[in-house]
């Protein structure tokens, strides 16, 4: 009896562990790094560069031009993803481009938008800049002062 449980216990750590090892991480499906690629609204967003300007890719695989220089990345949190804020109901991201001041490479320049999901449909703010290198995730009135609610 001992030598049949041990079996099934056998038979069925060896099923978990070939279905562990078929599964990928988004990591290994996707070499787009992490500042790149955000969930928000069950939809997956990616910035890509669209001839030297920053460009969000949307689930229906269409291209939101956003009027920034590429590079450009999601604001990330302390662990280094990216941040969705939300207010109210409505998921919002900041997408942002750094560059360096004119005068030296201690400086900083941003450029940035937040873009939300309202009524199921993303939508852009208007541009902000700063000249500040813009780390964190920032403060909510970053993400929902550019927008006229």
């Amino acid at each position: 009896m001992i030598k049949a449980h041990c079996a099934i216990w056998v038979g069925c750590l060896l099923t978990s562990l070939t279905a562990c090892a078929q599964q990928q991480s988004p990591s290994a499906i996707s070499s787009v790094p992490v500042e790149h690629v955000v969930s928000m609204g069950g939809q997956t967003l990616t910035l890509e560069n669209d001839q030297a300007r920053c460009a969000l890719r949307k689930p229906d695989q269409t291209l939101m031009p956003l009027d920034l220089a590429w590079p450009c990345q999601f604001r990330v949190d302390r662990q280094g993803k990216p941040h969705v804020e939300t207010f109210g109901e409505v998921p919002i991201v900041i997408v942002v481009h750094v560059s360096a001041g004119p005068h030296n490479n201690q400086e900083c320049r941003s450029e940035y938008r937040a873009i939300r999901q309202i009524n199921g449909q993303l939508e852009p703010s208007i541009i902000a800049r700063t000249a500040s290198c813009m780390t964190g995730t920032g403060d909510q009135k970053n993400y929902t002062g550019l927008f006229t609610w």
